[in-house]
C-alpha cells in the first residue's frame, strides 16, 4: 500500500461515501506517495479503522487487494514469462516450480487438502521474528497494532500474480496467518480457492 494516490481513487471506484472518507483522512490532508512513512502508516491505520467501522467486510477486502503493489513492471514480466514457459505443467509442477524460484519473490505454495492454494509469504526475518514486508509500515516504530485486514493488500499482490502465472482465476479466502497478530511468531500466509 505504498500509494495513498491510489488508495483515494480506488475508495472512488469503489463508490465509498464522501463521510466515511472525510472520516478516515481526518487530520491527514495532502497525504501523498511522498510523505514520512510514519505519516502514511499512521494515516492506513485510521483508514482502515473507519473502513471496519463503517463498511462491510467484504469491500474492505476488495479496496486493500485492488491497492496492492508491484503489479505491473519486472515482476508482471516474470509472471507472465513463467506462464508462457511453464504452460504444460500441471497446478502442482508450477507451484512446485514458483516456490522453487525465490527471485520471483512469489513466497512458497503448496495445495491443502481442499485443493486451495496456501501461499506463505517472503517473509522478512529479523531478530528471531517476521518483519511485514510492506513498503509503507515495515520499520516503522509504532505505539498500535495494523489490523489484520491491512494484509488483504498484500494477498491482493500474490493473488494477481498467481493468476497470471498459474492461469487461473483465485480468490483470496483468507489471511491464515500474519507478523502483526502472531508477534512476529509467523509470516504472512493466505488461503486462495481457484474459482
Amino acid at each position: 500500500m505504498p500509494s495513498p494516490e491510489k488508495f483515494r481513487e480506488t475508495l472512488d471506484d469503489f463508490e465509498v461515501g464522501q463521510s466515511i472518507i472525510d472520516e478516515m483522512y481526518q487530520g491527514f490532508d495532502g497525504i501523498v506517495s511522498k510523505t514520512n512513512k510514519k505519516v502514511k502508516s499512521t494515516f492506513f491505520k485510521q483508514a482502515l479503522d473507519v473502513m471496519n467501522e463503517k463498511l462491510p467486510p467484504e469491500q474492505v477486502q476488495a479496496i486493500f487487494e485492488a491497492n496492492a503493489c508491484c503489479k505491473g513492471g519486472a515482476r508482471q514480466k516474470a509472471s507472465k514469462e513463467f506462464a508462457k514457459v511453464n504452460d504444460g505443467l500441471s497446478l502442482e509442477e508450477k507451484l512446485e516450480l514458483i516456490t522453487s524460484r525465490p527471485e520471483l519473490y512469489m513466497g512458497q505454495a503448496h495445495l491443502d487438502a481442499n485443493g486451495d492454494i496456501i501461499v506463505t509469504g517472503a517473509g522478512v526475518y529479523v531478530n528471531g521474528k517476521f518483519e511485514c514486508v510492506c513498503p509503507t509500515i515495515s520499520k516503522v516504530k509504532r505505539d498500535y497494532e495494523i489490523p489484520r485486514e491491512y494484509c488483504y493488500c498484500c494477498g491482493g499482490h500474490f493473488k494477481y500474480h498467481y493468476e497470471i502465472m498459474l492461469g487461473v482465476k483465485l480468490r483470496l479466502a483468507e489471511i491464515v496467518t500474519s507478523p502483526h497478530d502472531t508477534d512476529g511468531e509467523k509470516p504472512c500466509a493466505f488461503r486462495f480457492e481457484i474459482v
